[in-house]
């Protein structure tokens, strides 16, 4: 084969070394461009990927070792990444998706709910939950000192009062109760019930009275009852409307647009616009309020006239009226019992003193409380005296009953009493109804016996407190109800 000489083999190492780097330098050049970058690190200084190196020495090739190259490592992680934040998103979207069929869910469930019908709840139900009810809703009450002491002081002063105006001659006999809500606070009766009789007893909150003027109330309690009830459209409904061809001269009347009053089916307003009534109408109320402008009695009649009721319309289309309807309080017996006579035959159809007794009297338990005298009544009775001290007859008021006619006891007036109240536990009518009735209509001029006047009541000023009142005087009796 021969040998070399040592300057051909220099040369010849030369050139193996020379093919050698041409080697390397076409292997990098070889390399893929996505490790390029990476490459350029190591020459950095940084560990690199290696390639694969040929050399060939005396015709041996040598190949270098390889190694696993780092920039494809980077590249795994960053597609890691990637996947993560696509499961990140991926599960968000499933979470959104189930809280909006939730919420679908849930409020179509609350519409379904809320058309469900409402069921009623049952009364012994209720009395069950009451009574397993361990706490109170309410503190107790703190008992007061009883009785209040200026209650009694003041109490004393009335018995007192009240026992000072007794006398044998013109106030022989005289029984009084006062009530606070449902509880009787003091009664008190003093004199005899018939002075002329040796042996007659002492009066009791039973003893019988009549009551004249009170019996006013009751066709104002009808009026408000049948109003409740539907049967009067309004309270200030014209007196024509039950009434065909009802008429009555007005010589005072005034029509100009700017004199009309404006009244609602609560109280009195001169400002408002609901309900606008003509000066020159006699409106129920105004007839139950002292306000109606008719005269005291009918023309040529007395209190005992027993009349008809349509008699006694016929005879007011000769007559005339003594005040603009609604303008000035002027009381009037007139008034009173036309509209229960009207209010009973031609709204209810029945007769007056028959619908209270069914609708008032037997209600609220006044059992002796009524109309007629009878003996029995008259043995409970007692007896009414004259300023002399001469007895009094029990004569009939006729048509004119309901104004004046009325007989009662203390005790059932004390009933009456806690209804107005609306303590009673006989309802007869709701409270709306009994503050409208309560409430003083119209400031009255100077001449009348009343600052105020209300259905029926009439209304003084006393101490800063509007006291109602309704006083009667017949004959031999007197009675007051405040």
């Amino acid at each position: 084969m021969g040998t070399r000489s040592p300057d051909a083999l220099k040369s010849a190492l030369g050139s193996e070394k020379s093919h050698e780097t041409a080697v390397y330098k076409e292997k990098r050049n070889y390399q893929n461009p996505k490790t390029s970058k990476s490459s350029s690190h190591e020459g950095m200084g940084k560990t690199g990927s290696k390639v694969l190196i040929e050399a060939a020495v005396d015709g041996i090739q040598v190949q270098s070792p390889p190694a696993v190259a780092a920039p494809a490592a980077v590249a795994v992680k960053f597609e890691g990444l990637r996947k993560k934040k696509k499961m990140k998103v991926k599960w968000s979207q499933v979470l959104l998706v189930f809280f909006l069929v939730v919420s679908v869910v849930m409020t179509g469930c609350f519409f379904w709910q809320y058309q469900l019908p409402k069921l009623l709840p049952d009364e012994s139900m209720g009395r069950n939950t009451k009574a397993e009810m361990m706490c109170p809703r309410f503190p107790e009450p703190v008992p007061l000192e009883h009785p209040i002491p200026s209650l009694k002081d003041a109490l004393e002063k009335v018995d007192v009062m009240l026992r000072q105006s007794t006398n044998s001659v013109s106030l022989p006999s005289l029984s009084a109760i006062v009530v606070l809500n449902d509880t009787v606070l003091w009664t008190g009766n003093f004199g005899k019930k018939n002075i002329s009789d040796p042996l007659s007893g002492l009066p009791n909150e039973y003893t019988v009275y009549r009551i004249a003027s009170l019996s006013k109330i009751f066709p104002t309690l009808m009026l408000y009852k049948l109003w409740e009830d539907g049967k009067i459209a309004s309270l200030d409904d014209p007196l024509e409307k039950y009434v065909d061809n009802f008429t009555i001269k007005n010589p005072l009347g005034r029509s100009r647009d700017s004199e009309l009053k404006h009244i609602t089916d609560g109280l009195i307003f001169l400002d408002s616009g609901e309900v606008q009534i003509r000066s020159t109408s006699v409106t129920l109320r105004r007839m139950a309020s002292q306000l109606s402008g008719l005269p005291r009695r009918l023309r040529a009649t007395s209190l005992l006239w027993k009349g008809r009721t349509q008699t006694a319309i016929n005879l007011l289309q000769d007559d005339v009226l003594v005040a603009d309807p609604g303008t000035k309080c002027h009381y009037s017996n007139l008034a009173f019992s036309l509209l229960a006579h009207v209010m009973a035959e031609r709204i209810v159809g029945v007769d007056y003193q028959r619908w209270v007794l069914d609708n008032i009297l037997d209600r609220l338990g006044m059992e002796d409380t009524g109309f007629d005298v009878t003996p029995g009544v008259y043995n409970q009775m007692a007896v009414g005296v004259y300023a002399n001290g001469k007895p009094a007859p029990l004569y009939d008021l006729g048509w004119y009953r309901p104004s004046g006619q009325m007989y009662s006891t203390a005790a059932d007036l004390a009933k009456l009493a806690m209804m107005l109240l609306g303590a009673y536990h006989r309802k007869l009518l709701e409270p709306d109804s009994l503050k409208i009735m309560l409430t003083p209509l119209f400031r009255c001029e100077k001449d009348y016996f009343a600052n105020r006047t209300g259905t029926p009541w009439e209304v003084n000023e006393l101490m800063g407190y509007e006291v109602l009142r309704k006083d009667g005087d017949l004959d031999g009796f007197s009675a007051t109800f405040l």
